[in-house]
């Protein structure tokens, strides 16, 4: 019975050190179209910006996209925003061209996030093939890509096994050349439902195994 139990708990250890160590790492995927990352997700919400108005604005600032609520910086100084646009299509810049963008304090759940990202000049206009550099944090893990050569609609997300902390942005000025970057049409996600299933999975193999060593102890306790 002692050999029994004991090869039971070794189980039941490595399982739980397997499950920690799969809990503790973010396995984070990056889409470069719309379609095929709504097409991996479950839910998500769309935060558009037109509703700011084209005048300086202070940081940060607490938006919502649907049910999703969320908070957005610029930095790493006293930087602030300063919307501008297209007719009624406003997109979101800091006020300095060396700012950094950071989306996070998410609502619970929200594992995606994506949008439009692209190059403004000083005046707030689109300005085309500039770089623009991404980065999505869950937890101790992190991705970061690079869009090079951006349209105004150019589109990347980011899809994570685990919540998402924080995504940022910035430009990449190495030719010289001064310009902003811009995000439009922020989309937050939730996951697959099958994400979900894989998490509920391994907690059930967990619980399983224990149920199995209590029933063999109560056999043989018996016997």
């Amino acid at each position: 019975m002692k050999s029994s139990l004991s090869l039971t708990r070794k189980l039941l250890a490595a399982c739980a050190v397997t499950m920690a160590a799969s809990a503790a790492h973010a396995d984070i995927t990056v889409f470069t179209d719309r379609a095929a990352f709504l097409n991996a997700v479950s839910g998500s919400a769309t935060d558009t910006f037109d509703d700011l108005a084209m005048v300086e604005t202070g940081s940060p600032l607490s938006r919502l996209a649907g049910a999703y609520t969320y908070q957005v910086s610029a930095g790493p100084g006293d930087g602030g925003f300063y919307p501008s646009g297209s007719g009624g299509d406003i997109w979101l810049s800091g006020t300095m061209s060396s700012d950094v963008i950071t989306f996070n304090a998410f609502s619970s759940g929200v594992f995606g996030f994506g949008g439009n990202f692209f190059g403004t000049d000083s005046f707030g206009a689109f300005m085309p093939d500039r770089t623009i550099v991404l980065s999505a944090v869950s937890g101790a893990d992190s991705e970061t890509f690079t869009l090079s050569n951006a349209s105004q609609d150019a589109f990347v997300a980011f899809l994570s096994d685990r919540p998402l902390t924080s995504v940022y942005f910035q430009n990449m000025e190495d030719d010289g050349t001064v310009y902003w970057a811009a995000a439009n049409n922020v989309v937050m996600a939730v996951p697959e439902p099958a994400t979900w299933s894989m998490l509920l999975g391994g907690l059930g193999v967990a619980a399983l195994a224990r149920r199995r060593s209590l029933t063999s102890k109560q056999a043989k306790t018996v016997a």
